[in-house]
């Protein structure tokens, strides 16, 4: 419960720190990119804070290129 504390402090010091400057220079992409990449890892983290497995992305791209590279590589000596 205390990660989920910590990473909700992070989140809105991020938040306050990045948007007002972006909304000032009026920088709408941005911020959306911003908003959205944002709220991605937030909501990967409030689960993984609170101790569930969750997916990574990065795992299945491992699975996925690990035999090409084998093939492509040859063995590992």
């Amino acid at each position: 419960m205390a990660g989920l504390l910590v990473l909700t402090v992070v989140y809105s010091a991020i938040f306050l720190l990045d948007i007002p400057p972006l909304v000032r220079r009026r920088a709408w992409r941005e911020l959306l990119v911003f908003a959205v990449l944002s709220l991605m890892g937030l909501a990967l983290g409030v689960p993984w804070s609170l101790g569930h497995k969750i997916f990574f992305p990065s795992e299945a791209l491992i699975k996925f290129f690990e035999p090409l590279a084998r093939l492509v590589m040859g063995p590992q000596e």
